[in-house]
Formats: structure tokens, C-alpha cells, sequence
């Protein structure tokens, strides 16, 4: 299968960065997910190391409350605490959407997969960058619509049929290195 953004330019959304802004949090929410709903309660350290403390505090003053659950599971190793914590600030540090766009997505991303940790994390940043009750529903059921019309796709095993409304989209990614070419692929008739 090839990837298009022919659904959101068609929408005229024509900034492939917008989708690479996306894709990244998406990427980084599950990370996060994983590793705070992972049954390894054993992870979290009793002692923290001098560099583990100074990426909590960034931690702390950009959440504006104690270190989630995942970077706590995470501060045995403080170099891959501060790599993980750098991604996830990068990933939610207002870009071309905005932080509370961000939360949005995150807490759609943590429904859907049904994280525990992150469906309430997320709710409570939502709500910490305004969000109200009106908002969260309107999230809830568009998360809702679509989980629900993929969970029909892949039941039917239906295919994507977007294929010729926009031509692949060979640039590069934002400061990533040019994709290569895809091969071929058979039409169907």
C-alpha cells in the first residue's frame, strides 16, 4: 500500500509538515503508553542519578505537575531518559499545531488503543489547556467514528482506493533524506 496525503489536501491541507507534526506525536504517545501500561512495575527506580533529576525537573515545569508515570520507569538509564524526554517535548511543544491540538490527538491515540495511562493523562492535559466537557465529547466521537468505520474496513478486508485521486508524493520528509521510488504495483480492475 502507498501512503497519500490526497485526503487531507483535497481538504486543503496542503503542508505535508502538518502530517509529519501528527505522525511524530502519534509515534511518541505510544511509546509512552507502552511503557507506562506496561505490567514491569519493577522499571521504576528507588534512586535517581543527578542527570535523571535535572530532566525531571524539565519534565515537572512542562507538565506543571509530578513526572508521569513513564519517565519514572524510565530514569535507570537517565541517557535514555533524556532522549525519550527531548522526543516528547519536541513532539508536544507547540510546532504548526498547537499544544492543546496535540493533547486532542494524544488522548484520541490513547482511546483508541486503549491505554489506560494515557486516556487519563491526556484528558488532564486536555483539560489543563482548556478543553471542556463539550470538547471531550466532540474528540470521543470522532474517535469513535473512526475507530468504528476501520474496525469495518479490516473486518471486510477492504482495500484503500485513493490510489488515483493525487499522485505519491515523493519529497522528503522535513529534514529527512529523499524517499526512494516505490516499485511497481499491479492495478486492479
Amino acid at each position: 500500500m502507498h501512503g497519500h496525503t490526497a485526503a487531507g489536501k483535497l481538504q486543503g491541507l496542503t503542508s505535508d509538515a502538518l502530517w509529519y507534526e501528527a505522525a511524530l506525536l502519534v509515534g511518541i504517545t505510544n511509546a509512552l503508553n507502552v511503557v507506562a501500561d506496561s505490567p514491569l512495575g519493577s522499571l521504576e527506580s528507588a534512586e535517581t542519578s543527578a542527570d535523571a533529576e535535572a530532566v525531571y525537573a524539565e519534565i515537572r515545569a512542562f507538565y506543571s505537575r509530578a513526572v508521569p508515570l513513564p519517565f519514572l520507569r524510565l530514569a535507570g538509564d537517565a541517557g535514555y531518559l533524556a532522549e525519550v524526554w527531548a522526543a516528547t517535548r519536541r513532539a508536544f511543544a507547540d510546532g504548526r499545531l498547537t499544544r492543546r491540538f496535540k493533547e486532542g490527538l494524544a488522548f484520541a491515540v490513547s482511546v483508541t488503543t486503549r491505554s489506560a495511562f494515557g486516556t487519563e493523562f491526556h484528558l488532564a492535559e486536555m483539560r489543563r489547556c482548556g478543553v471542556g466537557a463539550r470538547g471531550v465529547m466532540e474528540i470521543l466521537g470522532v474517535t469513535q467514528m473512526f475507530s468504528s468505520y476501520t474496525k469495518i474496513a479490516d473486518t471486510l478486508q477492504l482495500e484503500p482506493d485513493m490510489h488515483d485521486i493525487a499522485p505519491v508524493d515523493w519529497s522528503p520528509a522535513p529534514g529527512g533524506a529523499p524517499r526512494p521510488p516505490a516499485a511497481p504495483r499491479e492495478e486492479t480492475p
